[in-house]
């Protein structure tokens, strides 16, 4: 996959293509990919995917502080290159850009830029200022550019929509199993190791302490069953994420890992972390000795989730 950034030109011309934010590349937002993969391959042509950054929510001031995301910009890219996807066309979101009606859009970006022959959206996707421009409008505008507009149907997880809206109450509720389904993939938490009290060591259960993207989505306070990548080695763990009560009840929640079967400084490096199973709240302990024993049927419990689902 070729990542451009605007205003570069693609060399290829008359891309099938795709556009939107695509937080998280959901089921949904996938179907949508291996259409366009398809469709572009069917007429010896490439695909695009035209997406942007940071959110429009950060640049227009829109409760950016309560903005959480599925993904980074660097998360979606890497999802999207095992996609089979030809180009992914990088725009920075600006107020400049913000301004666009969705006709200037398409014929500033789409066309004279990106040079699309067809384009495929989702069931839901608007665009153009005030993101005002949905469907029936997106397709009017490309008949007046002989472009032709296809829309992608809802696809449904059981009696819900997949959207990343949905994906994210999950997660904020510690559903991290149905979560895991609306993605296709195990939800992901990227971060650098920073040196914590060192208590857990002591305890026998050392842990690394990490500090993920600000806008990054952390799923529920509680205990999970998850993997970590640490230098393309992929380890066992069990995660804990919340105020540490029993230890010394931090004012905001701190994302850990136990790595089993691990013992290296791992300090300053960047680890993955895929959540498995939430198997517990946080929750206060009357000793570090009663801590110490929860923390052993833990892993316990932890380590047959992960042997019995493969990990």
């Amino acid at each position: 996959m070729i990542t451009l950034n605007y205003p570069e030109i693609p060399v290829e011309k008359k891309l099938v293509a795709t556009t939107g934010f695509f937080d998280g590349v959901h089921i949904g937002h996938q179907t949508i990919l291996r259409n366009i993969a398809a469709e572009a391959k069917r007429q010896n042509k490439k695909s695009c995917i035209v997406t942007f950054w940071p959110h429009p929510r950060v640049v227009l001031g829109k409760d950016a502080e309560t903005l959480r995301m599925l993904t980074t910009i660097d998360e979606k890219a890497k999802i999207i290159s095992k996609l089979n996807i030809d180009y992914f066309y990088l725009i920075p979101f600006t107020q400049q850009f913000s301004q666009l009606s969705p006709k200037q859009f398409f014929e500033n970006i789409l066309i004279d830029k990106v040079d699309i022959s067809q384009l495929y959206i989702g069931y839901n996707h608007h665009f153009g200022r005030n993101a005002r421009a949905g469907f029936d409008e997106i397709r009017r505008i490309g008949k007046t550019f002989n472009i032709d507009v296809f829309k992608t149907d809802a696809v449904n997880f059981g009696d819900k929509k997949i959207s990343s809206t949905n994906i994210r109450n999950l997660i904020e509720t510690g559903d991290i199993e149905n979560a895991n389904a609306m993605l296709g993939y195990n939800y992901c938490v990227q971060g650098t190791v920073v040196r914590g009290n060192q208590i857990g060591r002591k305890l026998g259960f050392p842990t690394a302490n990490i500090q993920p993207n600000a806008y990054k989505m952390i799923p529920k306070n509680g205990v999970y069953a998850a993997t970590v990548k640490i230098k393309n080695t992929e380890y066992k763990g069990m995660l804990n994420i919340g105020l540490r009560p029993t230890l010394n009840n931090t004012e905001q929640s701190v994302v850990e890992i136990n790595i089993f079967d691990f013992d290296e400084d791992n300090y300053d490096i960047t680890i993955s972390i895929k959540f498995v199973q939430r198997i517990r709240d946080e929750r206060f302990f009357a000793s570090l000795d009663l801590l110490k024993n929860q923390l052993k049927q833990d892993e316990l419990t932890i380590r047959e989730i992960l042997d019995k689902n493969n990990y």
